[in-house]
């Protein structure tokens, strides 16, 4: 079981992402952009953040490049739909600042869930 930060700004995507974590026994706490994120980290460090990349307020670009000065151990898992845009820029990008793994949305659950627990036994994961 790992204590997860959750930072997804669509509700129907966090909700679904919570469901998805909670019945593989992680336990999850949720924020819905990069800043509400940043308030939960102050308190407490989970084992595993995943984050949205594209979020009003502060990105998740922004929030991995702050994550991984502030705690250069957390391992960190990016999603993105990519918006507008092609997703695989701003995936690429946030593997360049830090994070362990990067998924397209829609996400593969049994995928996310593999990532997780090699990431807990401390594993390399590529994807």
């Amino acid at each position: 079981m790992a204590k997860i930060l959750l930072v997804e700004d669509d509700d129907l995507v966090r909700d679904m992402l919570t469901q998805v974590l909670q019945r593989a026994s992680h336990e999850v706490a949720c924020a819905s952009d990069g800043e509400e994120a940043t308030k939960c980290l102050r308190n407490e460090t989970p084992d595993i953040m995943i984050t949205d990349i594209i979020m009003p307020k502060k990105s998740g670009i922004t929030l991995i490049s702050e994550v991984r000065n502030k705690h250069p151990n957390l391992d960190i898992i990016a999603i993105s739909g990519g918006g507008r845009l092609d997703p695989t820029g701003y995936l690429d990008l946030s593997e360049t600042l830090g994070a362990s793994i990067s998924f397209e949305k829609p996400i593969d659950n049994k995928a996310l869930l593999m990532a997780i627990d090699l990431l807990l036994h401390g594993q390399k994961v590529t994807g």
